[in-house]
């Protein structure tokens, strides 16, 4: 069986990207294995400013920890991931894994400092352009379509795939990473809110129905209580409760516990549970329920 040279070409591609995930994830990976442990201390915050001379863009910052090797030298390093808030903050102490002949070359073994993300992106664009490749072998029926070693074609005779079955493979195994995405993003945000947050007395001060834009830029709709809260700077914020009414309670002159990260203030949100886990519960159920129906459709009961 022939192979075209569109297949050739598509198949180097996904090679090279294949191969510059595992580059990405590489380092981080040898140092998670073999590294030597040690406890650091973040002792600063260290900032990047490549955006910071754009107006609105505030410096990308990452933690600064020293710590000892184990032959007893001082060794202070910067993260390997950037963003708008740290991981951690100053006096938090956190593993560190680092290469014994280069004790600068070093891995915090924190989650948002592995390079997760860009690796991911990578993963994801060479998935995507395999499952492009599939849906056009499964479209035109031309077989020398099929990448030179025919795993294409064993994956497609394995899974039973049609025109019929493999956009809803396609589209739950986006909807499953999303899912899981949204589990992670606002179960982190909420852990965050929990265990950092600065809690405060915000009072609600009346309903309003179409209200303008709130102190973070971002707009309201619909009948719901105002809240204003002042921060530790005497920073006045205003905020809406998640319940809309008539399913709040909440009336003019009430007042409520507000929590907010030091670094947001203009993000508060009333302290309760219904601010925190309702999201995270929704994209579990969502993750789990795609999960089921995937592995019904994969087994053809489906």
């Amino acid at each position: 069986m022939t192979t075209s040279w569109v297949s050739w070409l598509l198949s180097v591609i996904v090679v090279l990207l294949l191969l510059l995930a595992v580059y990405i994830m590489s380092n981080s990976v040898h140092l998670l294995i073999t590294g030597k442990r040690a406890q650091g201390i973040v002792v600063g915050i260290d900032s990047f400013s490549r955006f910071s001379r754009e107006p609105g863009k505030a410096a990308v910052v990452s933690p600064l920890v020293e710590f000892i090797t184990s032959d007893g030298e001082h060794i202070r390093v910067s993260g390997r991931s950037y963003s708008s808030k740290p991981s951690v903050s100053p006096g938090d102490a956190i593993k560190v894994a680092y290469s014994t002949s280069n004790p600068k070359n070093t891995q915090f073994l924190l989650w948002q400092e592995f390079p997760l993300v860009p690796a991911g992106f990578v993963l994801g664009f060479a998935f995507i352009i395999i499952l492009m490749w599939i849906s056009g072998i499964l479209v035109t029926g031309d077989s020398t379509m099929d990448d030179p070693l025919h795993l294409l074609s064993a994956a497609i005779s394995h899974f039973k795939l049609n025109p019929i079955r493999f956009p809803a493979l396609f589209i739950l195994s986006l909807a499953i990473p999303a899912c899981i995405v949204g589990v992670y993003w606002t179960s982190q945000t909420a852990t965050d809110l929990r265990t950092k947050g600065i809690r405060t007395v915000g009072q609600v001060t009346g309903s309003v129905w179409n209200s303008p834009r709130m102190s973070d830029g971002s707009s309201a709709n619909g009948l719901f209580p105002m809240i204003v809260f002042n921060d530790a700077s005497g920073i006045s914020h205003t905020i809406r409760r998640s319940l809309a009414k008539p399913l709040s309670r909440l009336k003019a002159g009430d007042k409520v516990e507000v929590i907010y990260l030091a670094n947001h203030p203009n993000r508060g949100v009333v302290n309760t549970w219904d601010e925190f886990w309702p999201a995270p519960l929704f994209f579990g159920l969502m993750a789990i329920a795609f999960f089921v129906l995937l592995s019904l459709v994969i087994k053809g009961m489906i």
